[in-house]
């Protein structure tokens, strides 16, 4: 019965991830599997051997495991992956090894999930606070993130000049959480940070390193001390998303913990960065 189960599994998956390719041709073609045996397990009246198994997890990006999955599961952490990146990335070794990771994050990061005011001094306002809004959740099995600046007009005749949003997936890895984004408005950015985990029962702060490019005419790259401040569980809300903005290191509102941390000889510089 279990080996029934599992060709029905591994056949409606191997079909879902085959649809967003253009032919079978293709696949067999690229994976090296020959088309006749590759038909069989579409059709669920052969298992593959351990080495085609070893292909097929290369080529579609998973774990071989994964293919036995029953298939709403499957459906929804493999969706969209192939359309999102290039086959040559998918079929690395290194990629493959990542996915995993990434899926096990989740569960040590869950404590963590909520909405922040991330904190870090600005590459692009000269000796400035720049106050985003960050939000940890968990989408399609992995912890993903989102976050929202907000640039206030330096001549003071506009709110915001400038918006900027970024999307990435977060990864815990040595006690450390490791958050990778792009941004996704101009689509010109892609940063890094590493965070100190808190072990207590309540989490209030997070303290870290963020680097990426200053979004100045210069692109030069920075790297600053951040801190996040936690704010409530569930998704960002209209009122926190108003206190997205830039602030002087002295505001009342950054809570003395981060103006300390972020006004230290050793973290009050910004690394690089055209200011």
């Amino acid at each position: 019965m279990k080996q029934d189960e599992d060709l029905i599994n591994l056949s409606k998956n191997l079909r879902f991830a085959s649809s967003s390719f253009s032919s079978v041709a293709e696949i067999c073609r690229r994976s090296g599997i020959n088309r006749q045996q590759f038909n069989k397990y579409l059709s669920g009246r052969h298992r593959p051997s351990h080495r085609v198994l070893a292909k097929l997890s290369r080529f579609f990006s998973v774990e071989e495991r994964d293919l036995f999955m029953k298939a709403a599961d499957f459906e929804r952490f493999y969706e969209g992956v192939e359309s999102d990146i290039t086959w040559d990335l998918r079929n690395s070794r290194e990629f493959i090894r990542f996915g995993p990771l990434a899926r096990m994050s989740v569960g040590l990061l869950r404590p963590y999930f909520g909405v922040y005011y991330r904190y870090h001094n600005s590459s692009i306002y000269k000796g400035k606070v720049l106050r985003s809004i960050l939000c940890i959740y968990e989408n399609n099995g992995l912890a993903q993130h989102v976050y929202v600046e907000r640039f206030p007009g330096q001549n003071g005749k506009h709110k915001n000049e400038y918006v900027f949003r970024y999307h990435g997936l977060c990864v815990f890895l040595g006690d450390r959480i490791f958050l990778v984004d792009s941004e996704r408005i101009q689509k010109n950015e892609l940063t890094f940070s590493i965070l100190t985990p808190s072990h207590r029962n309540t989490v209030r702060f997070l303290y870290g390193l963020i680097t990426g490019v200053a979004a100045t005419s210069f692109r030069e790259p920075f790297a600053t001390r951040m801190a996040l401040d936690f704010q409530s569980k569930g998704k960002i809300t209209k009122s926190q998303l108003k206190d997205a903005t830039v602030l002087p290191p002295s505001d009342d509102s950054i809570p003395h913990e981060i103006r300390d941390y972020l006004s230290d000889p050793a973290g009050s510089t910004v690394w690089g960065g055209s200011e």
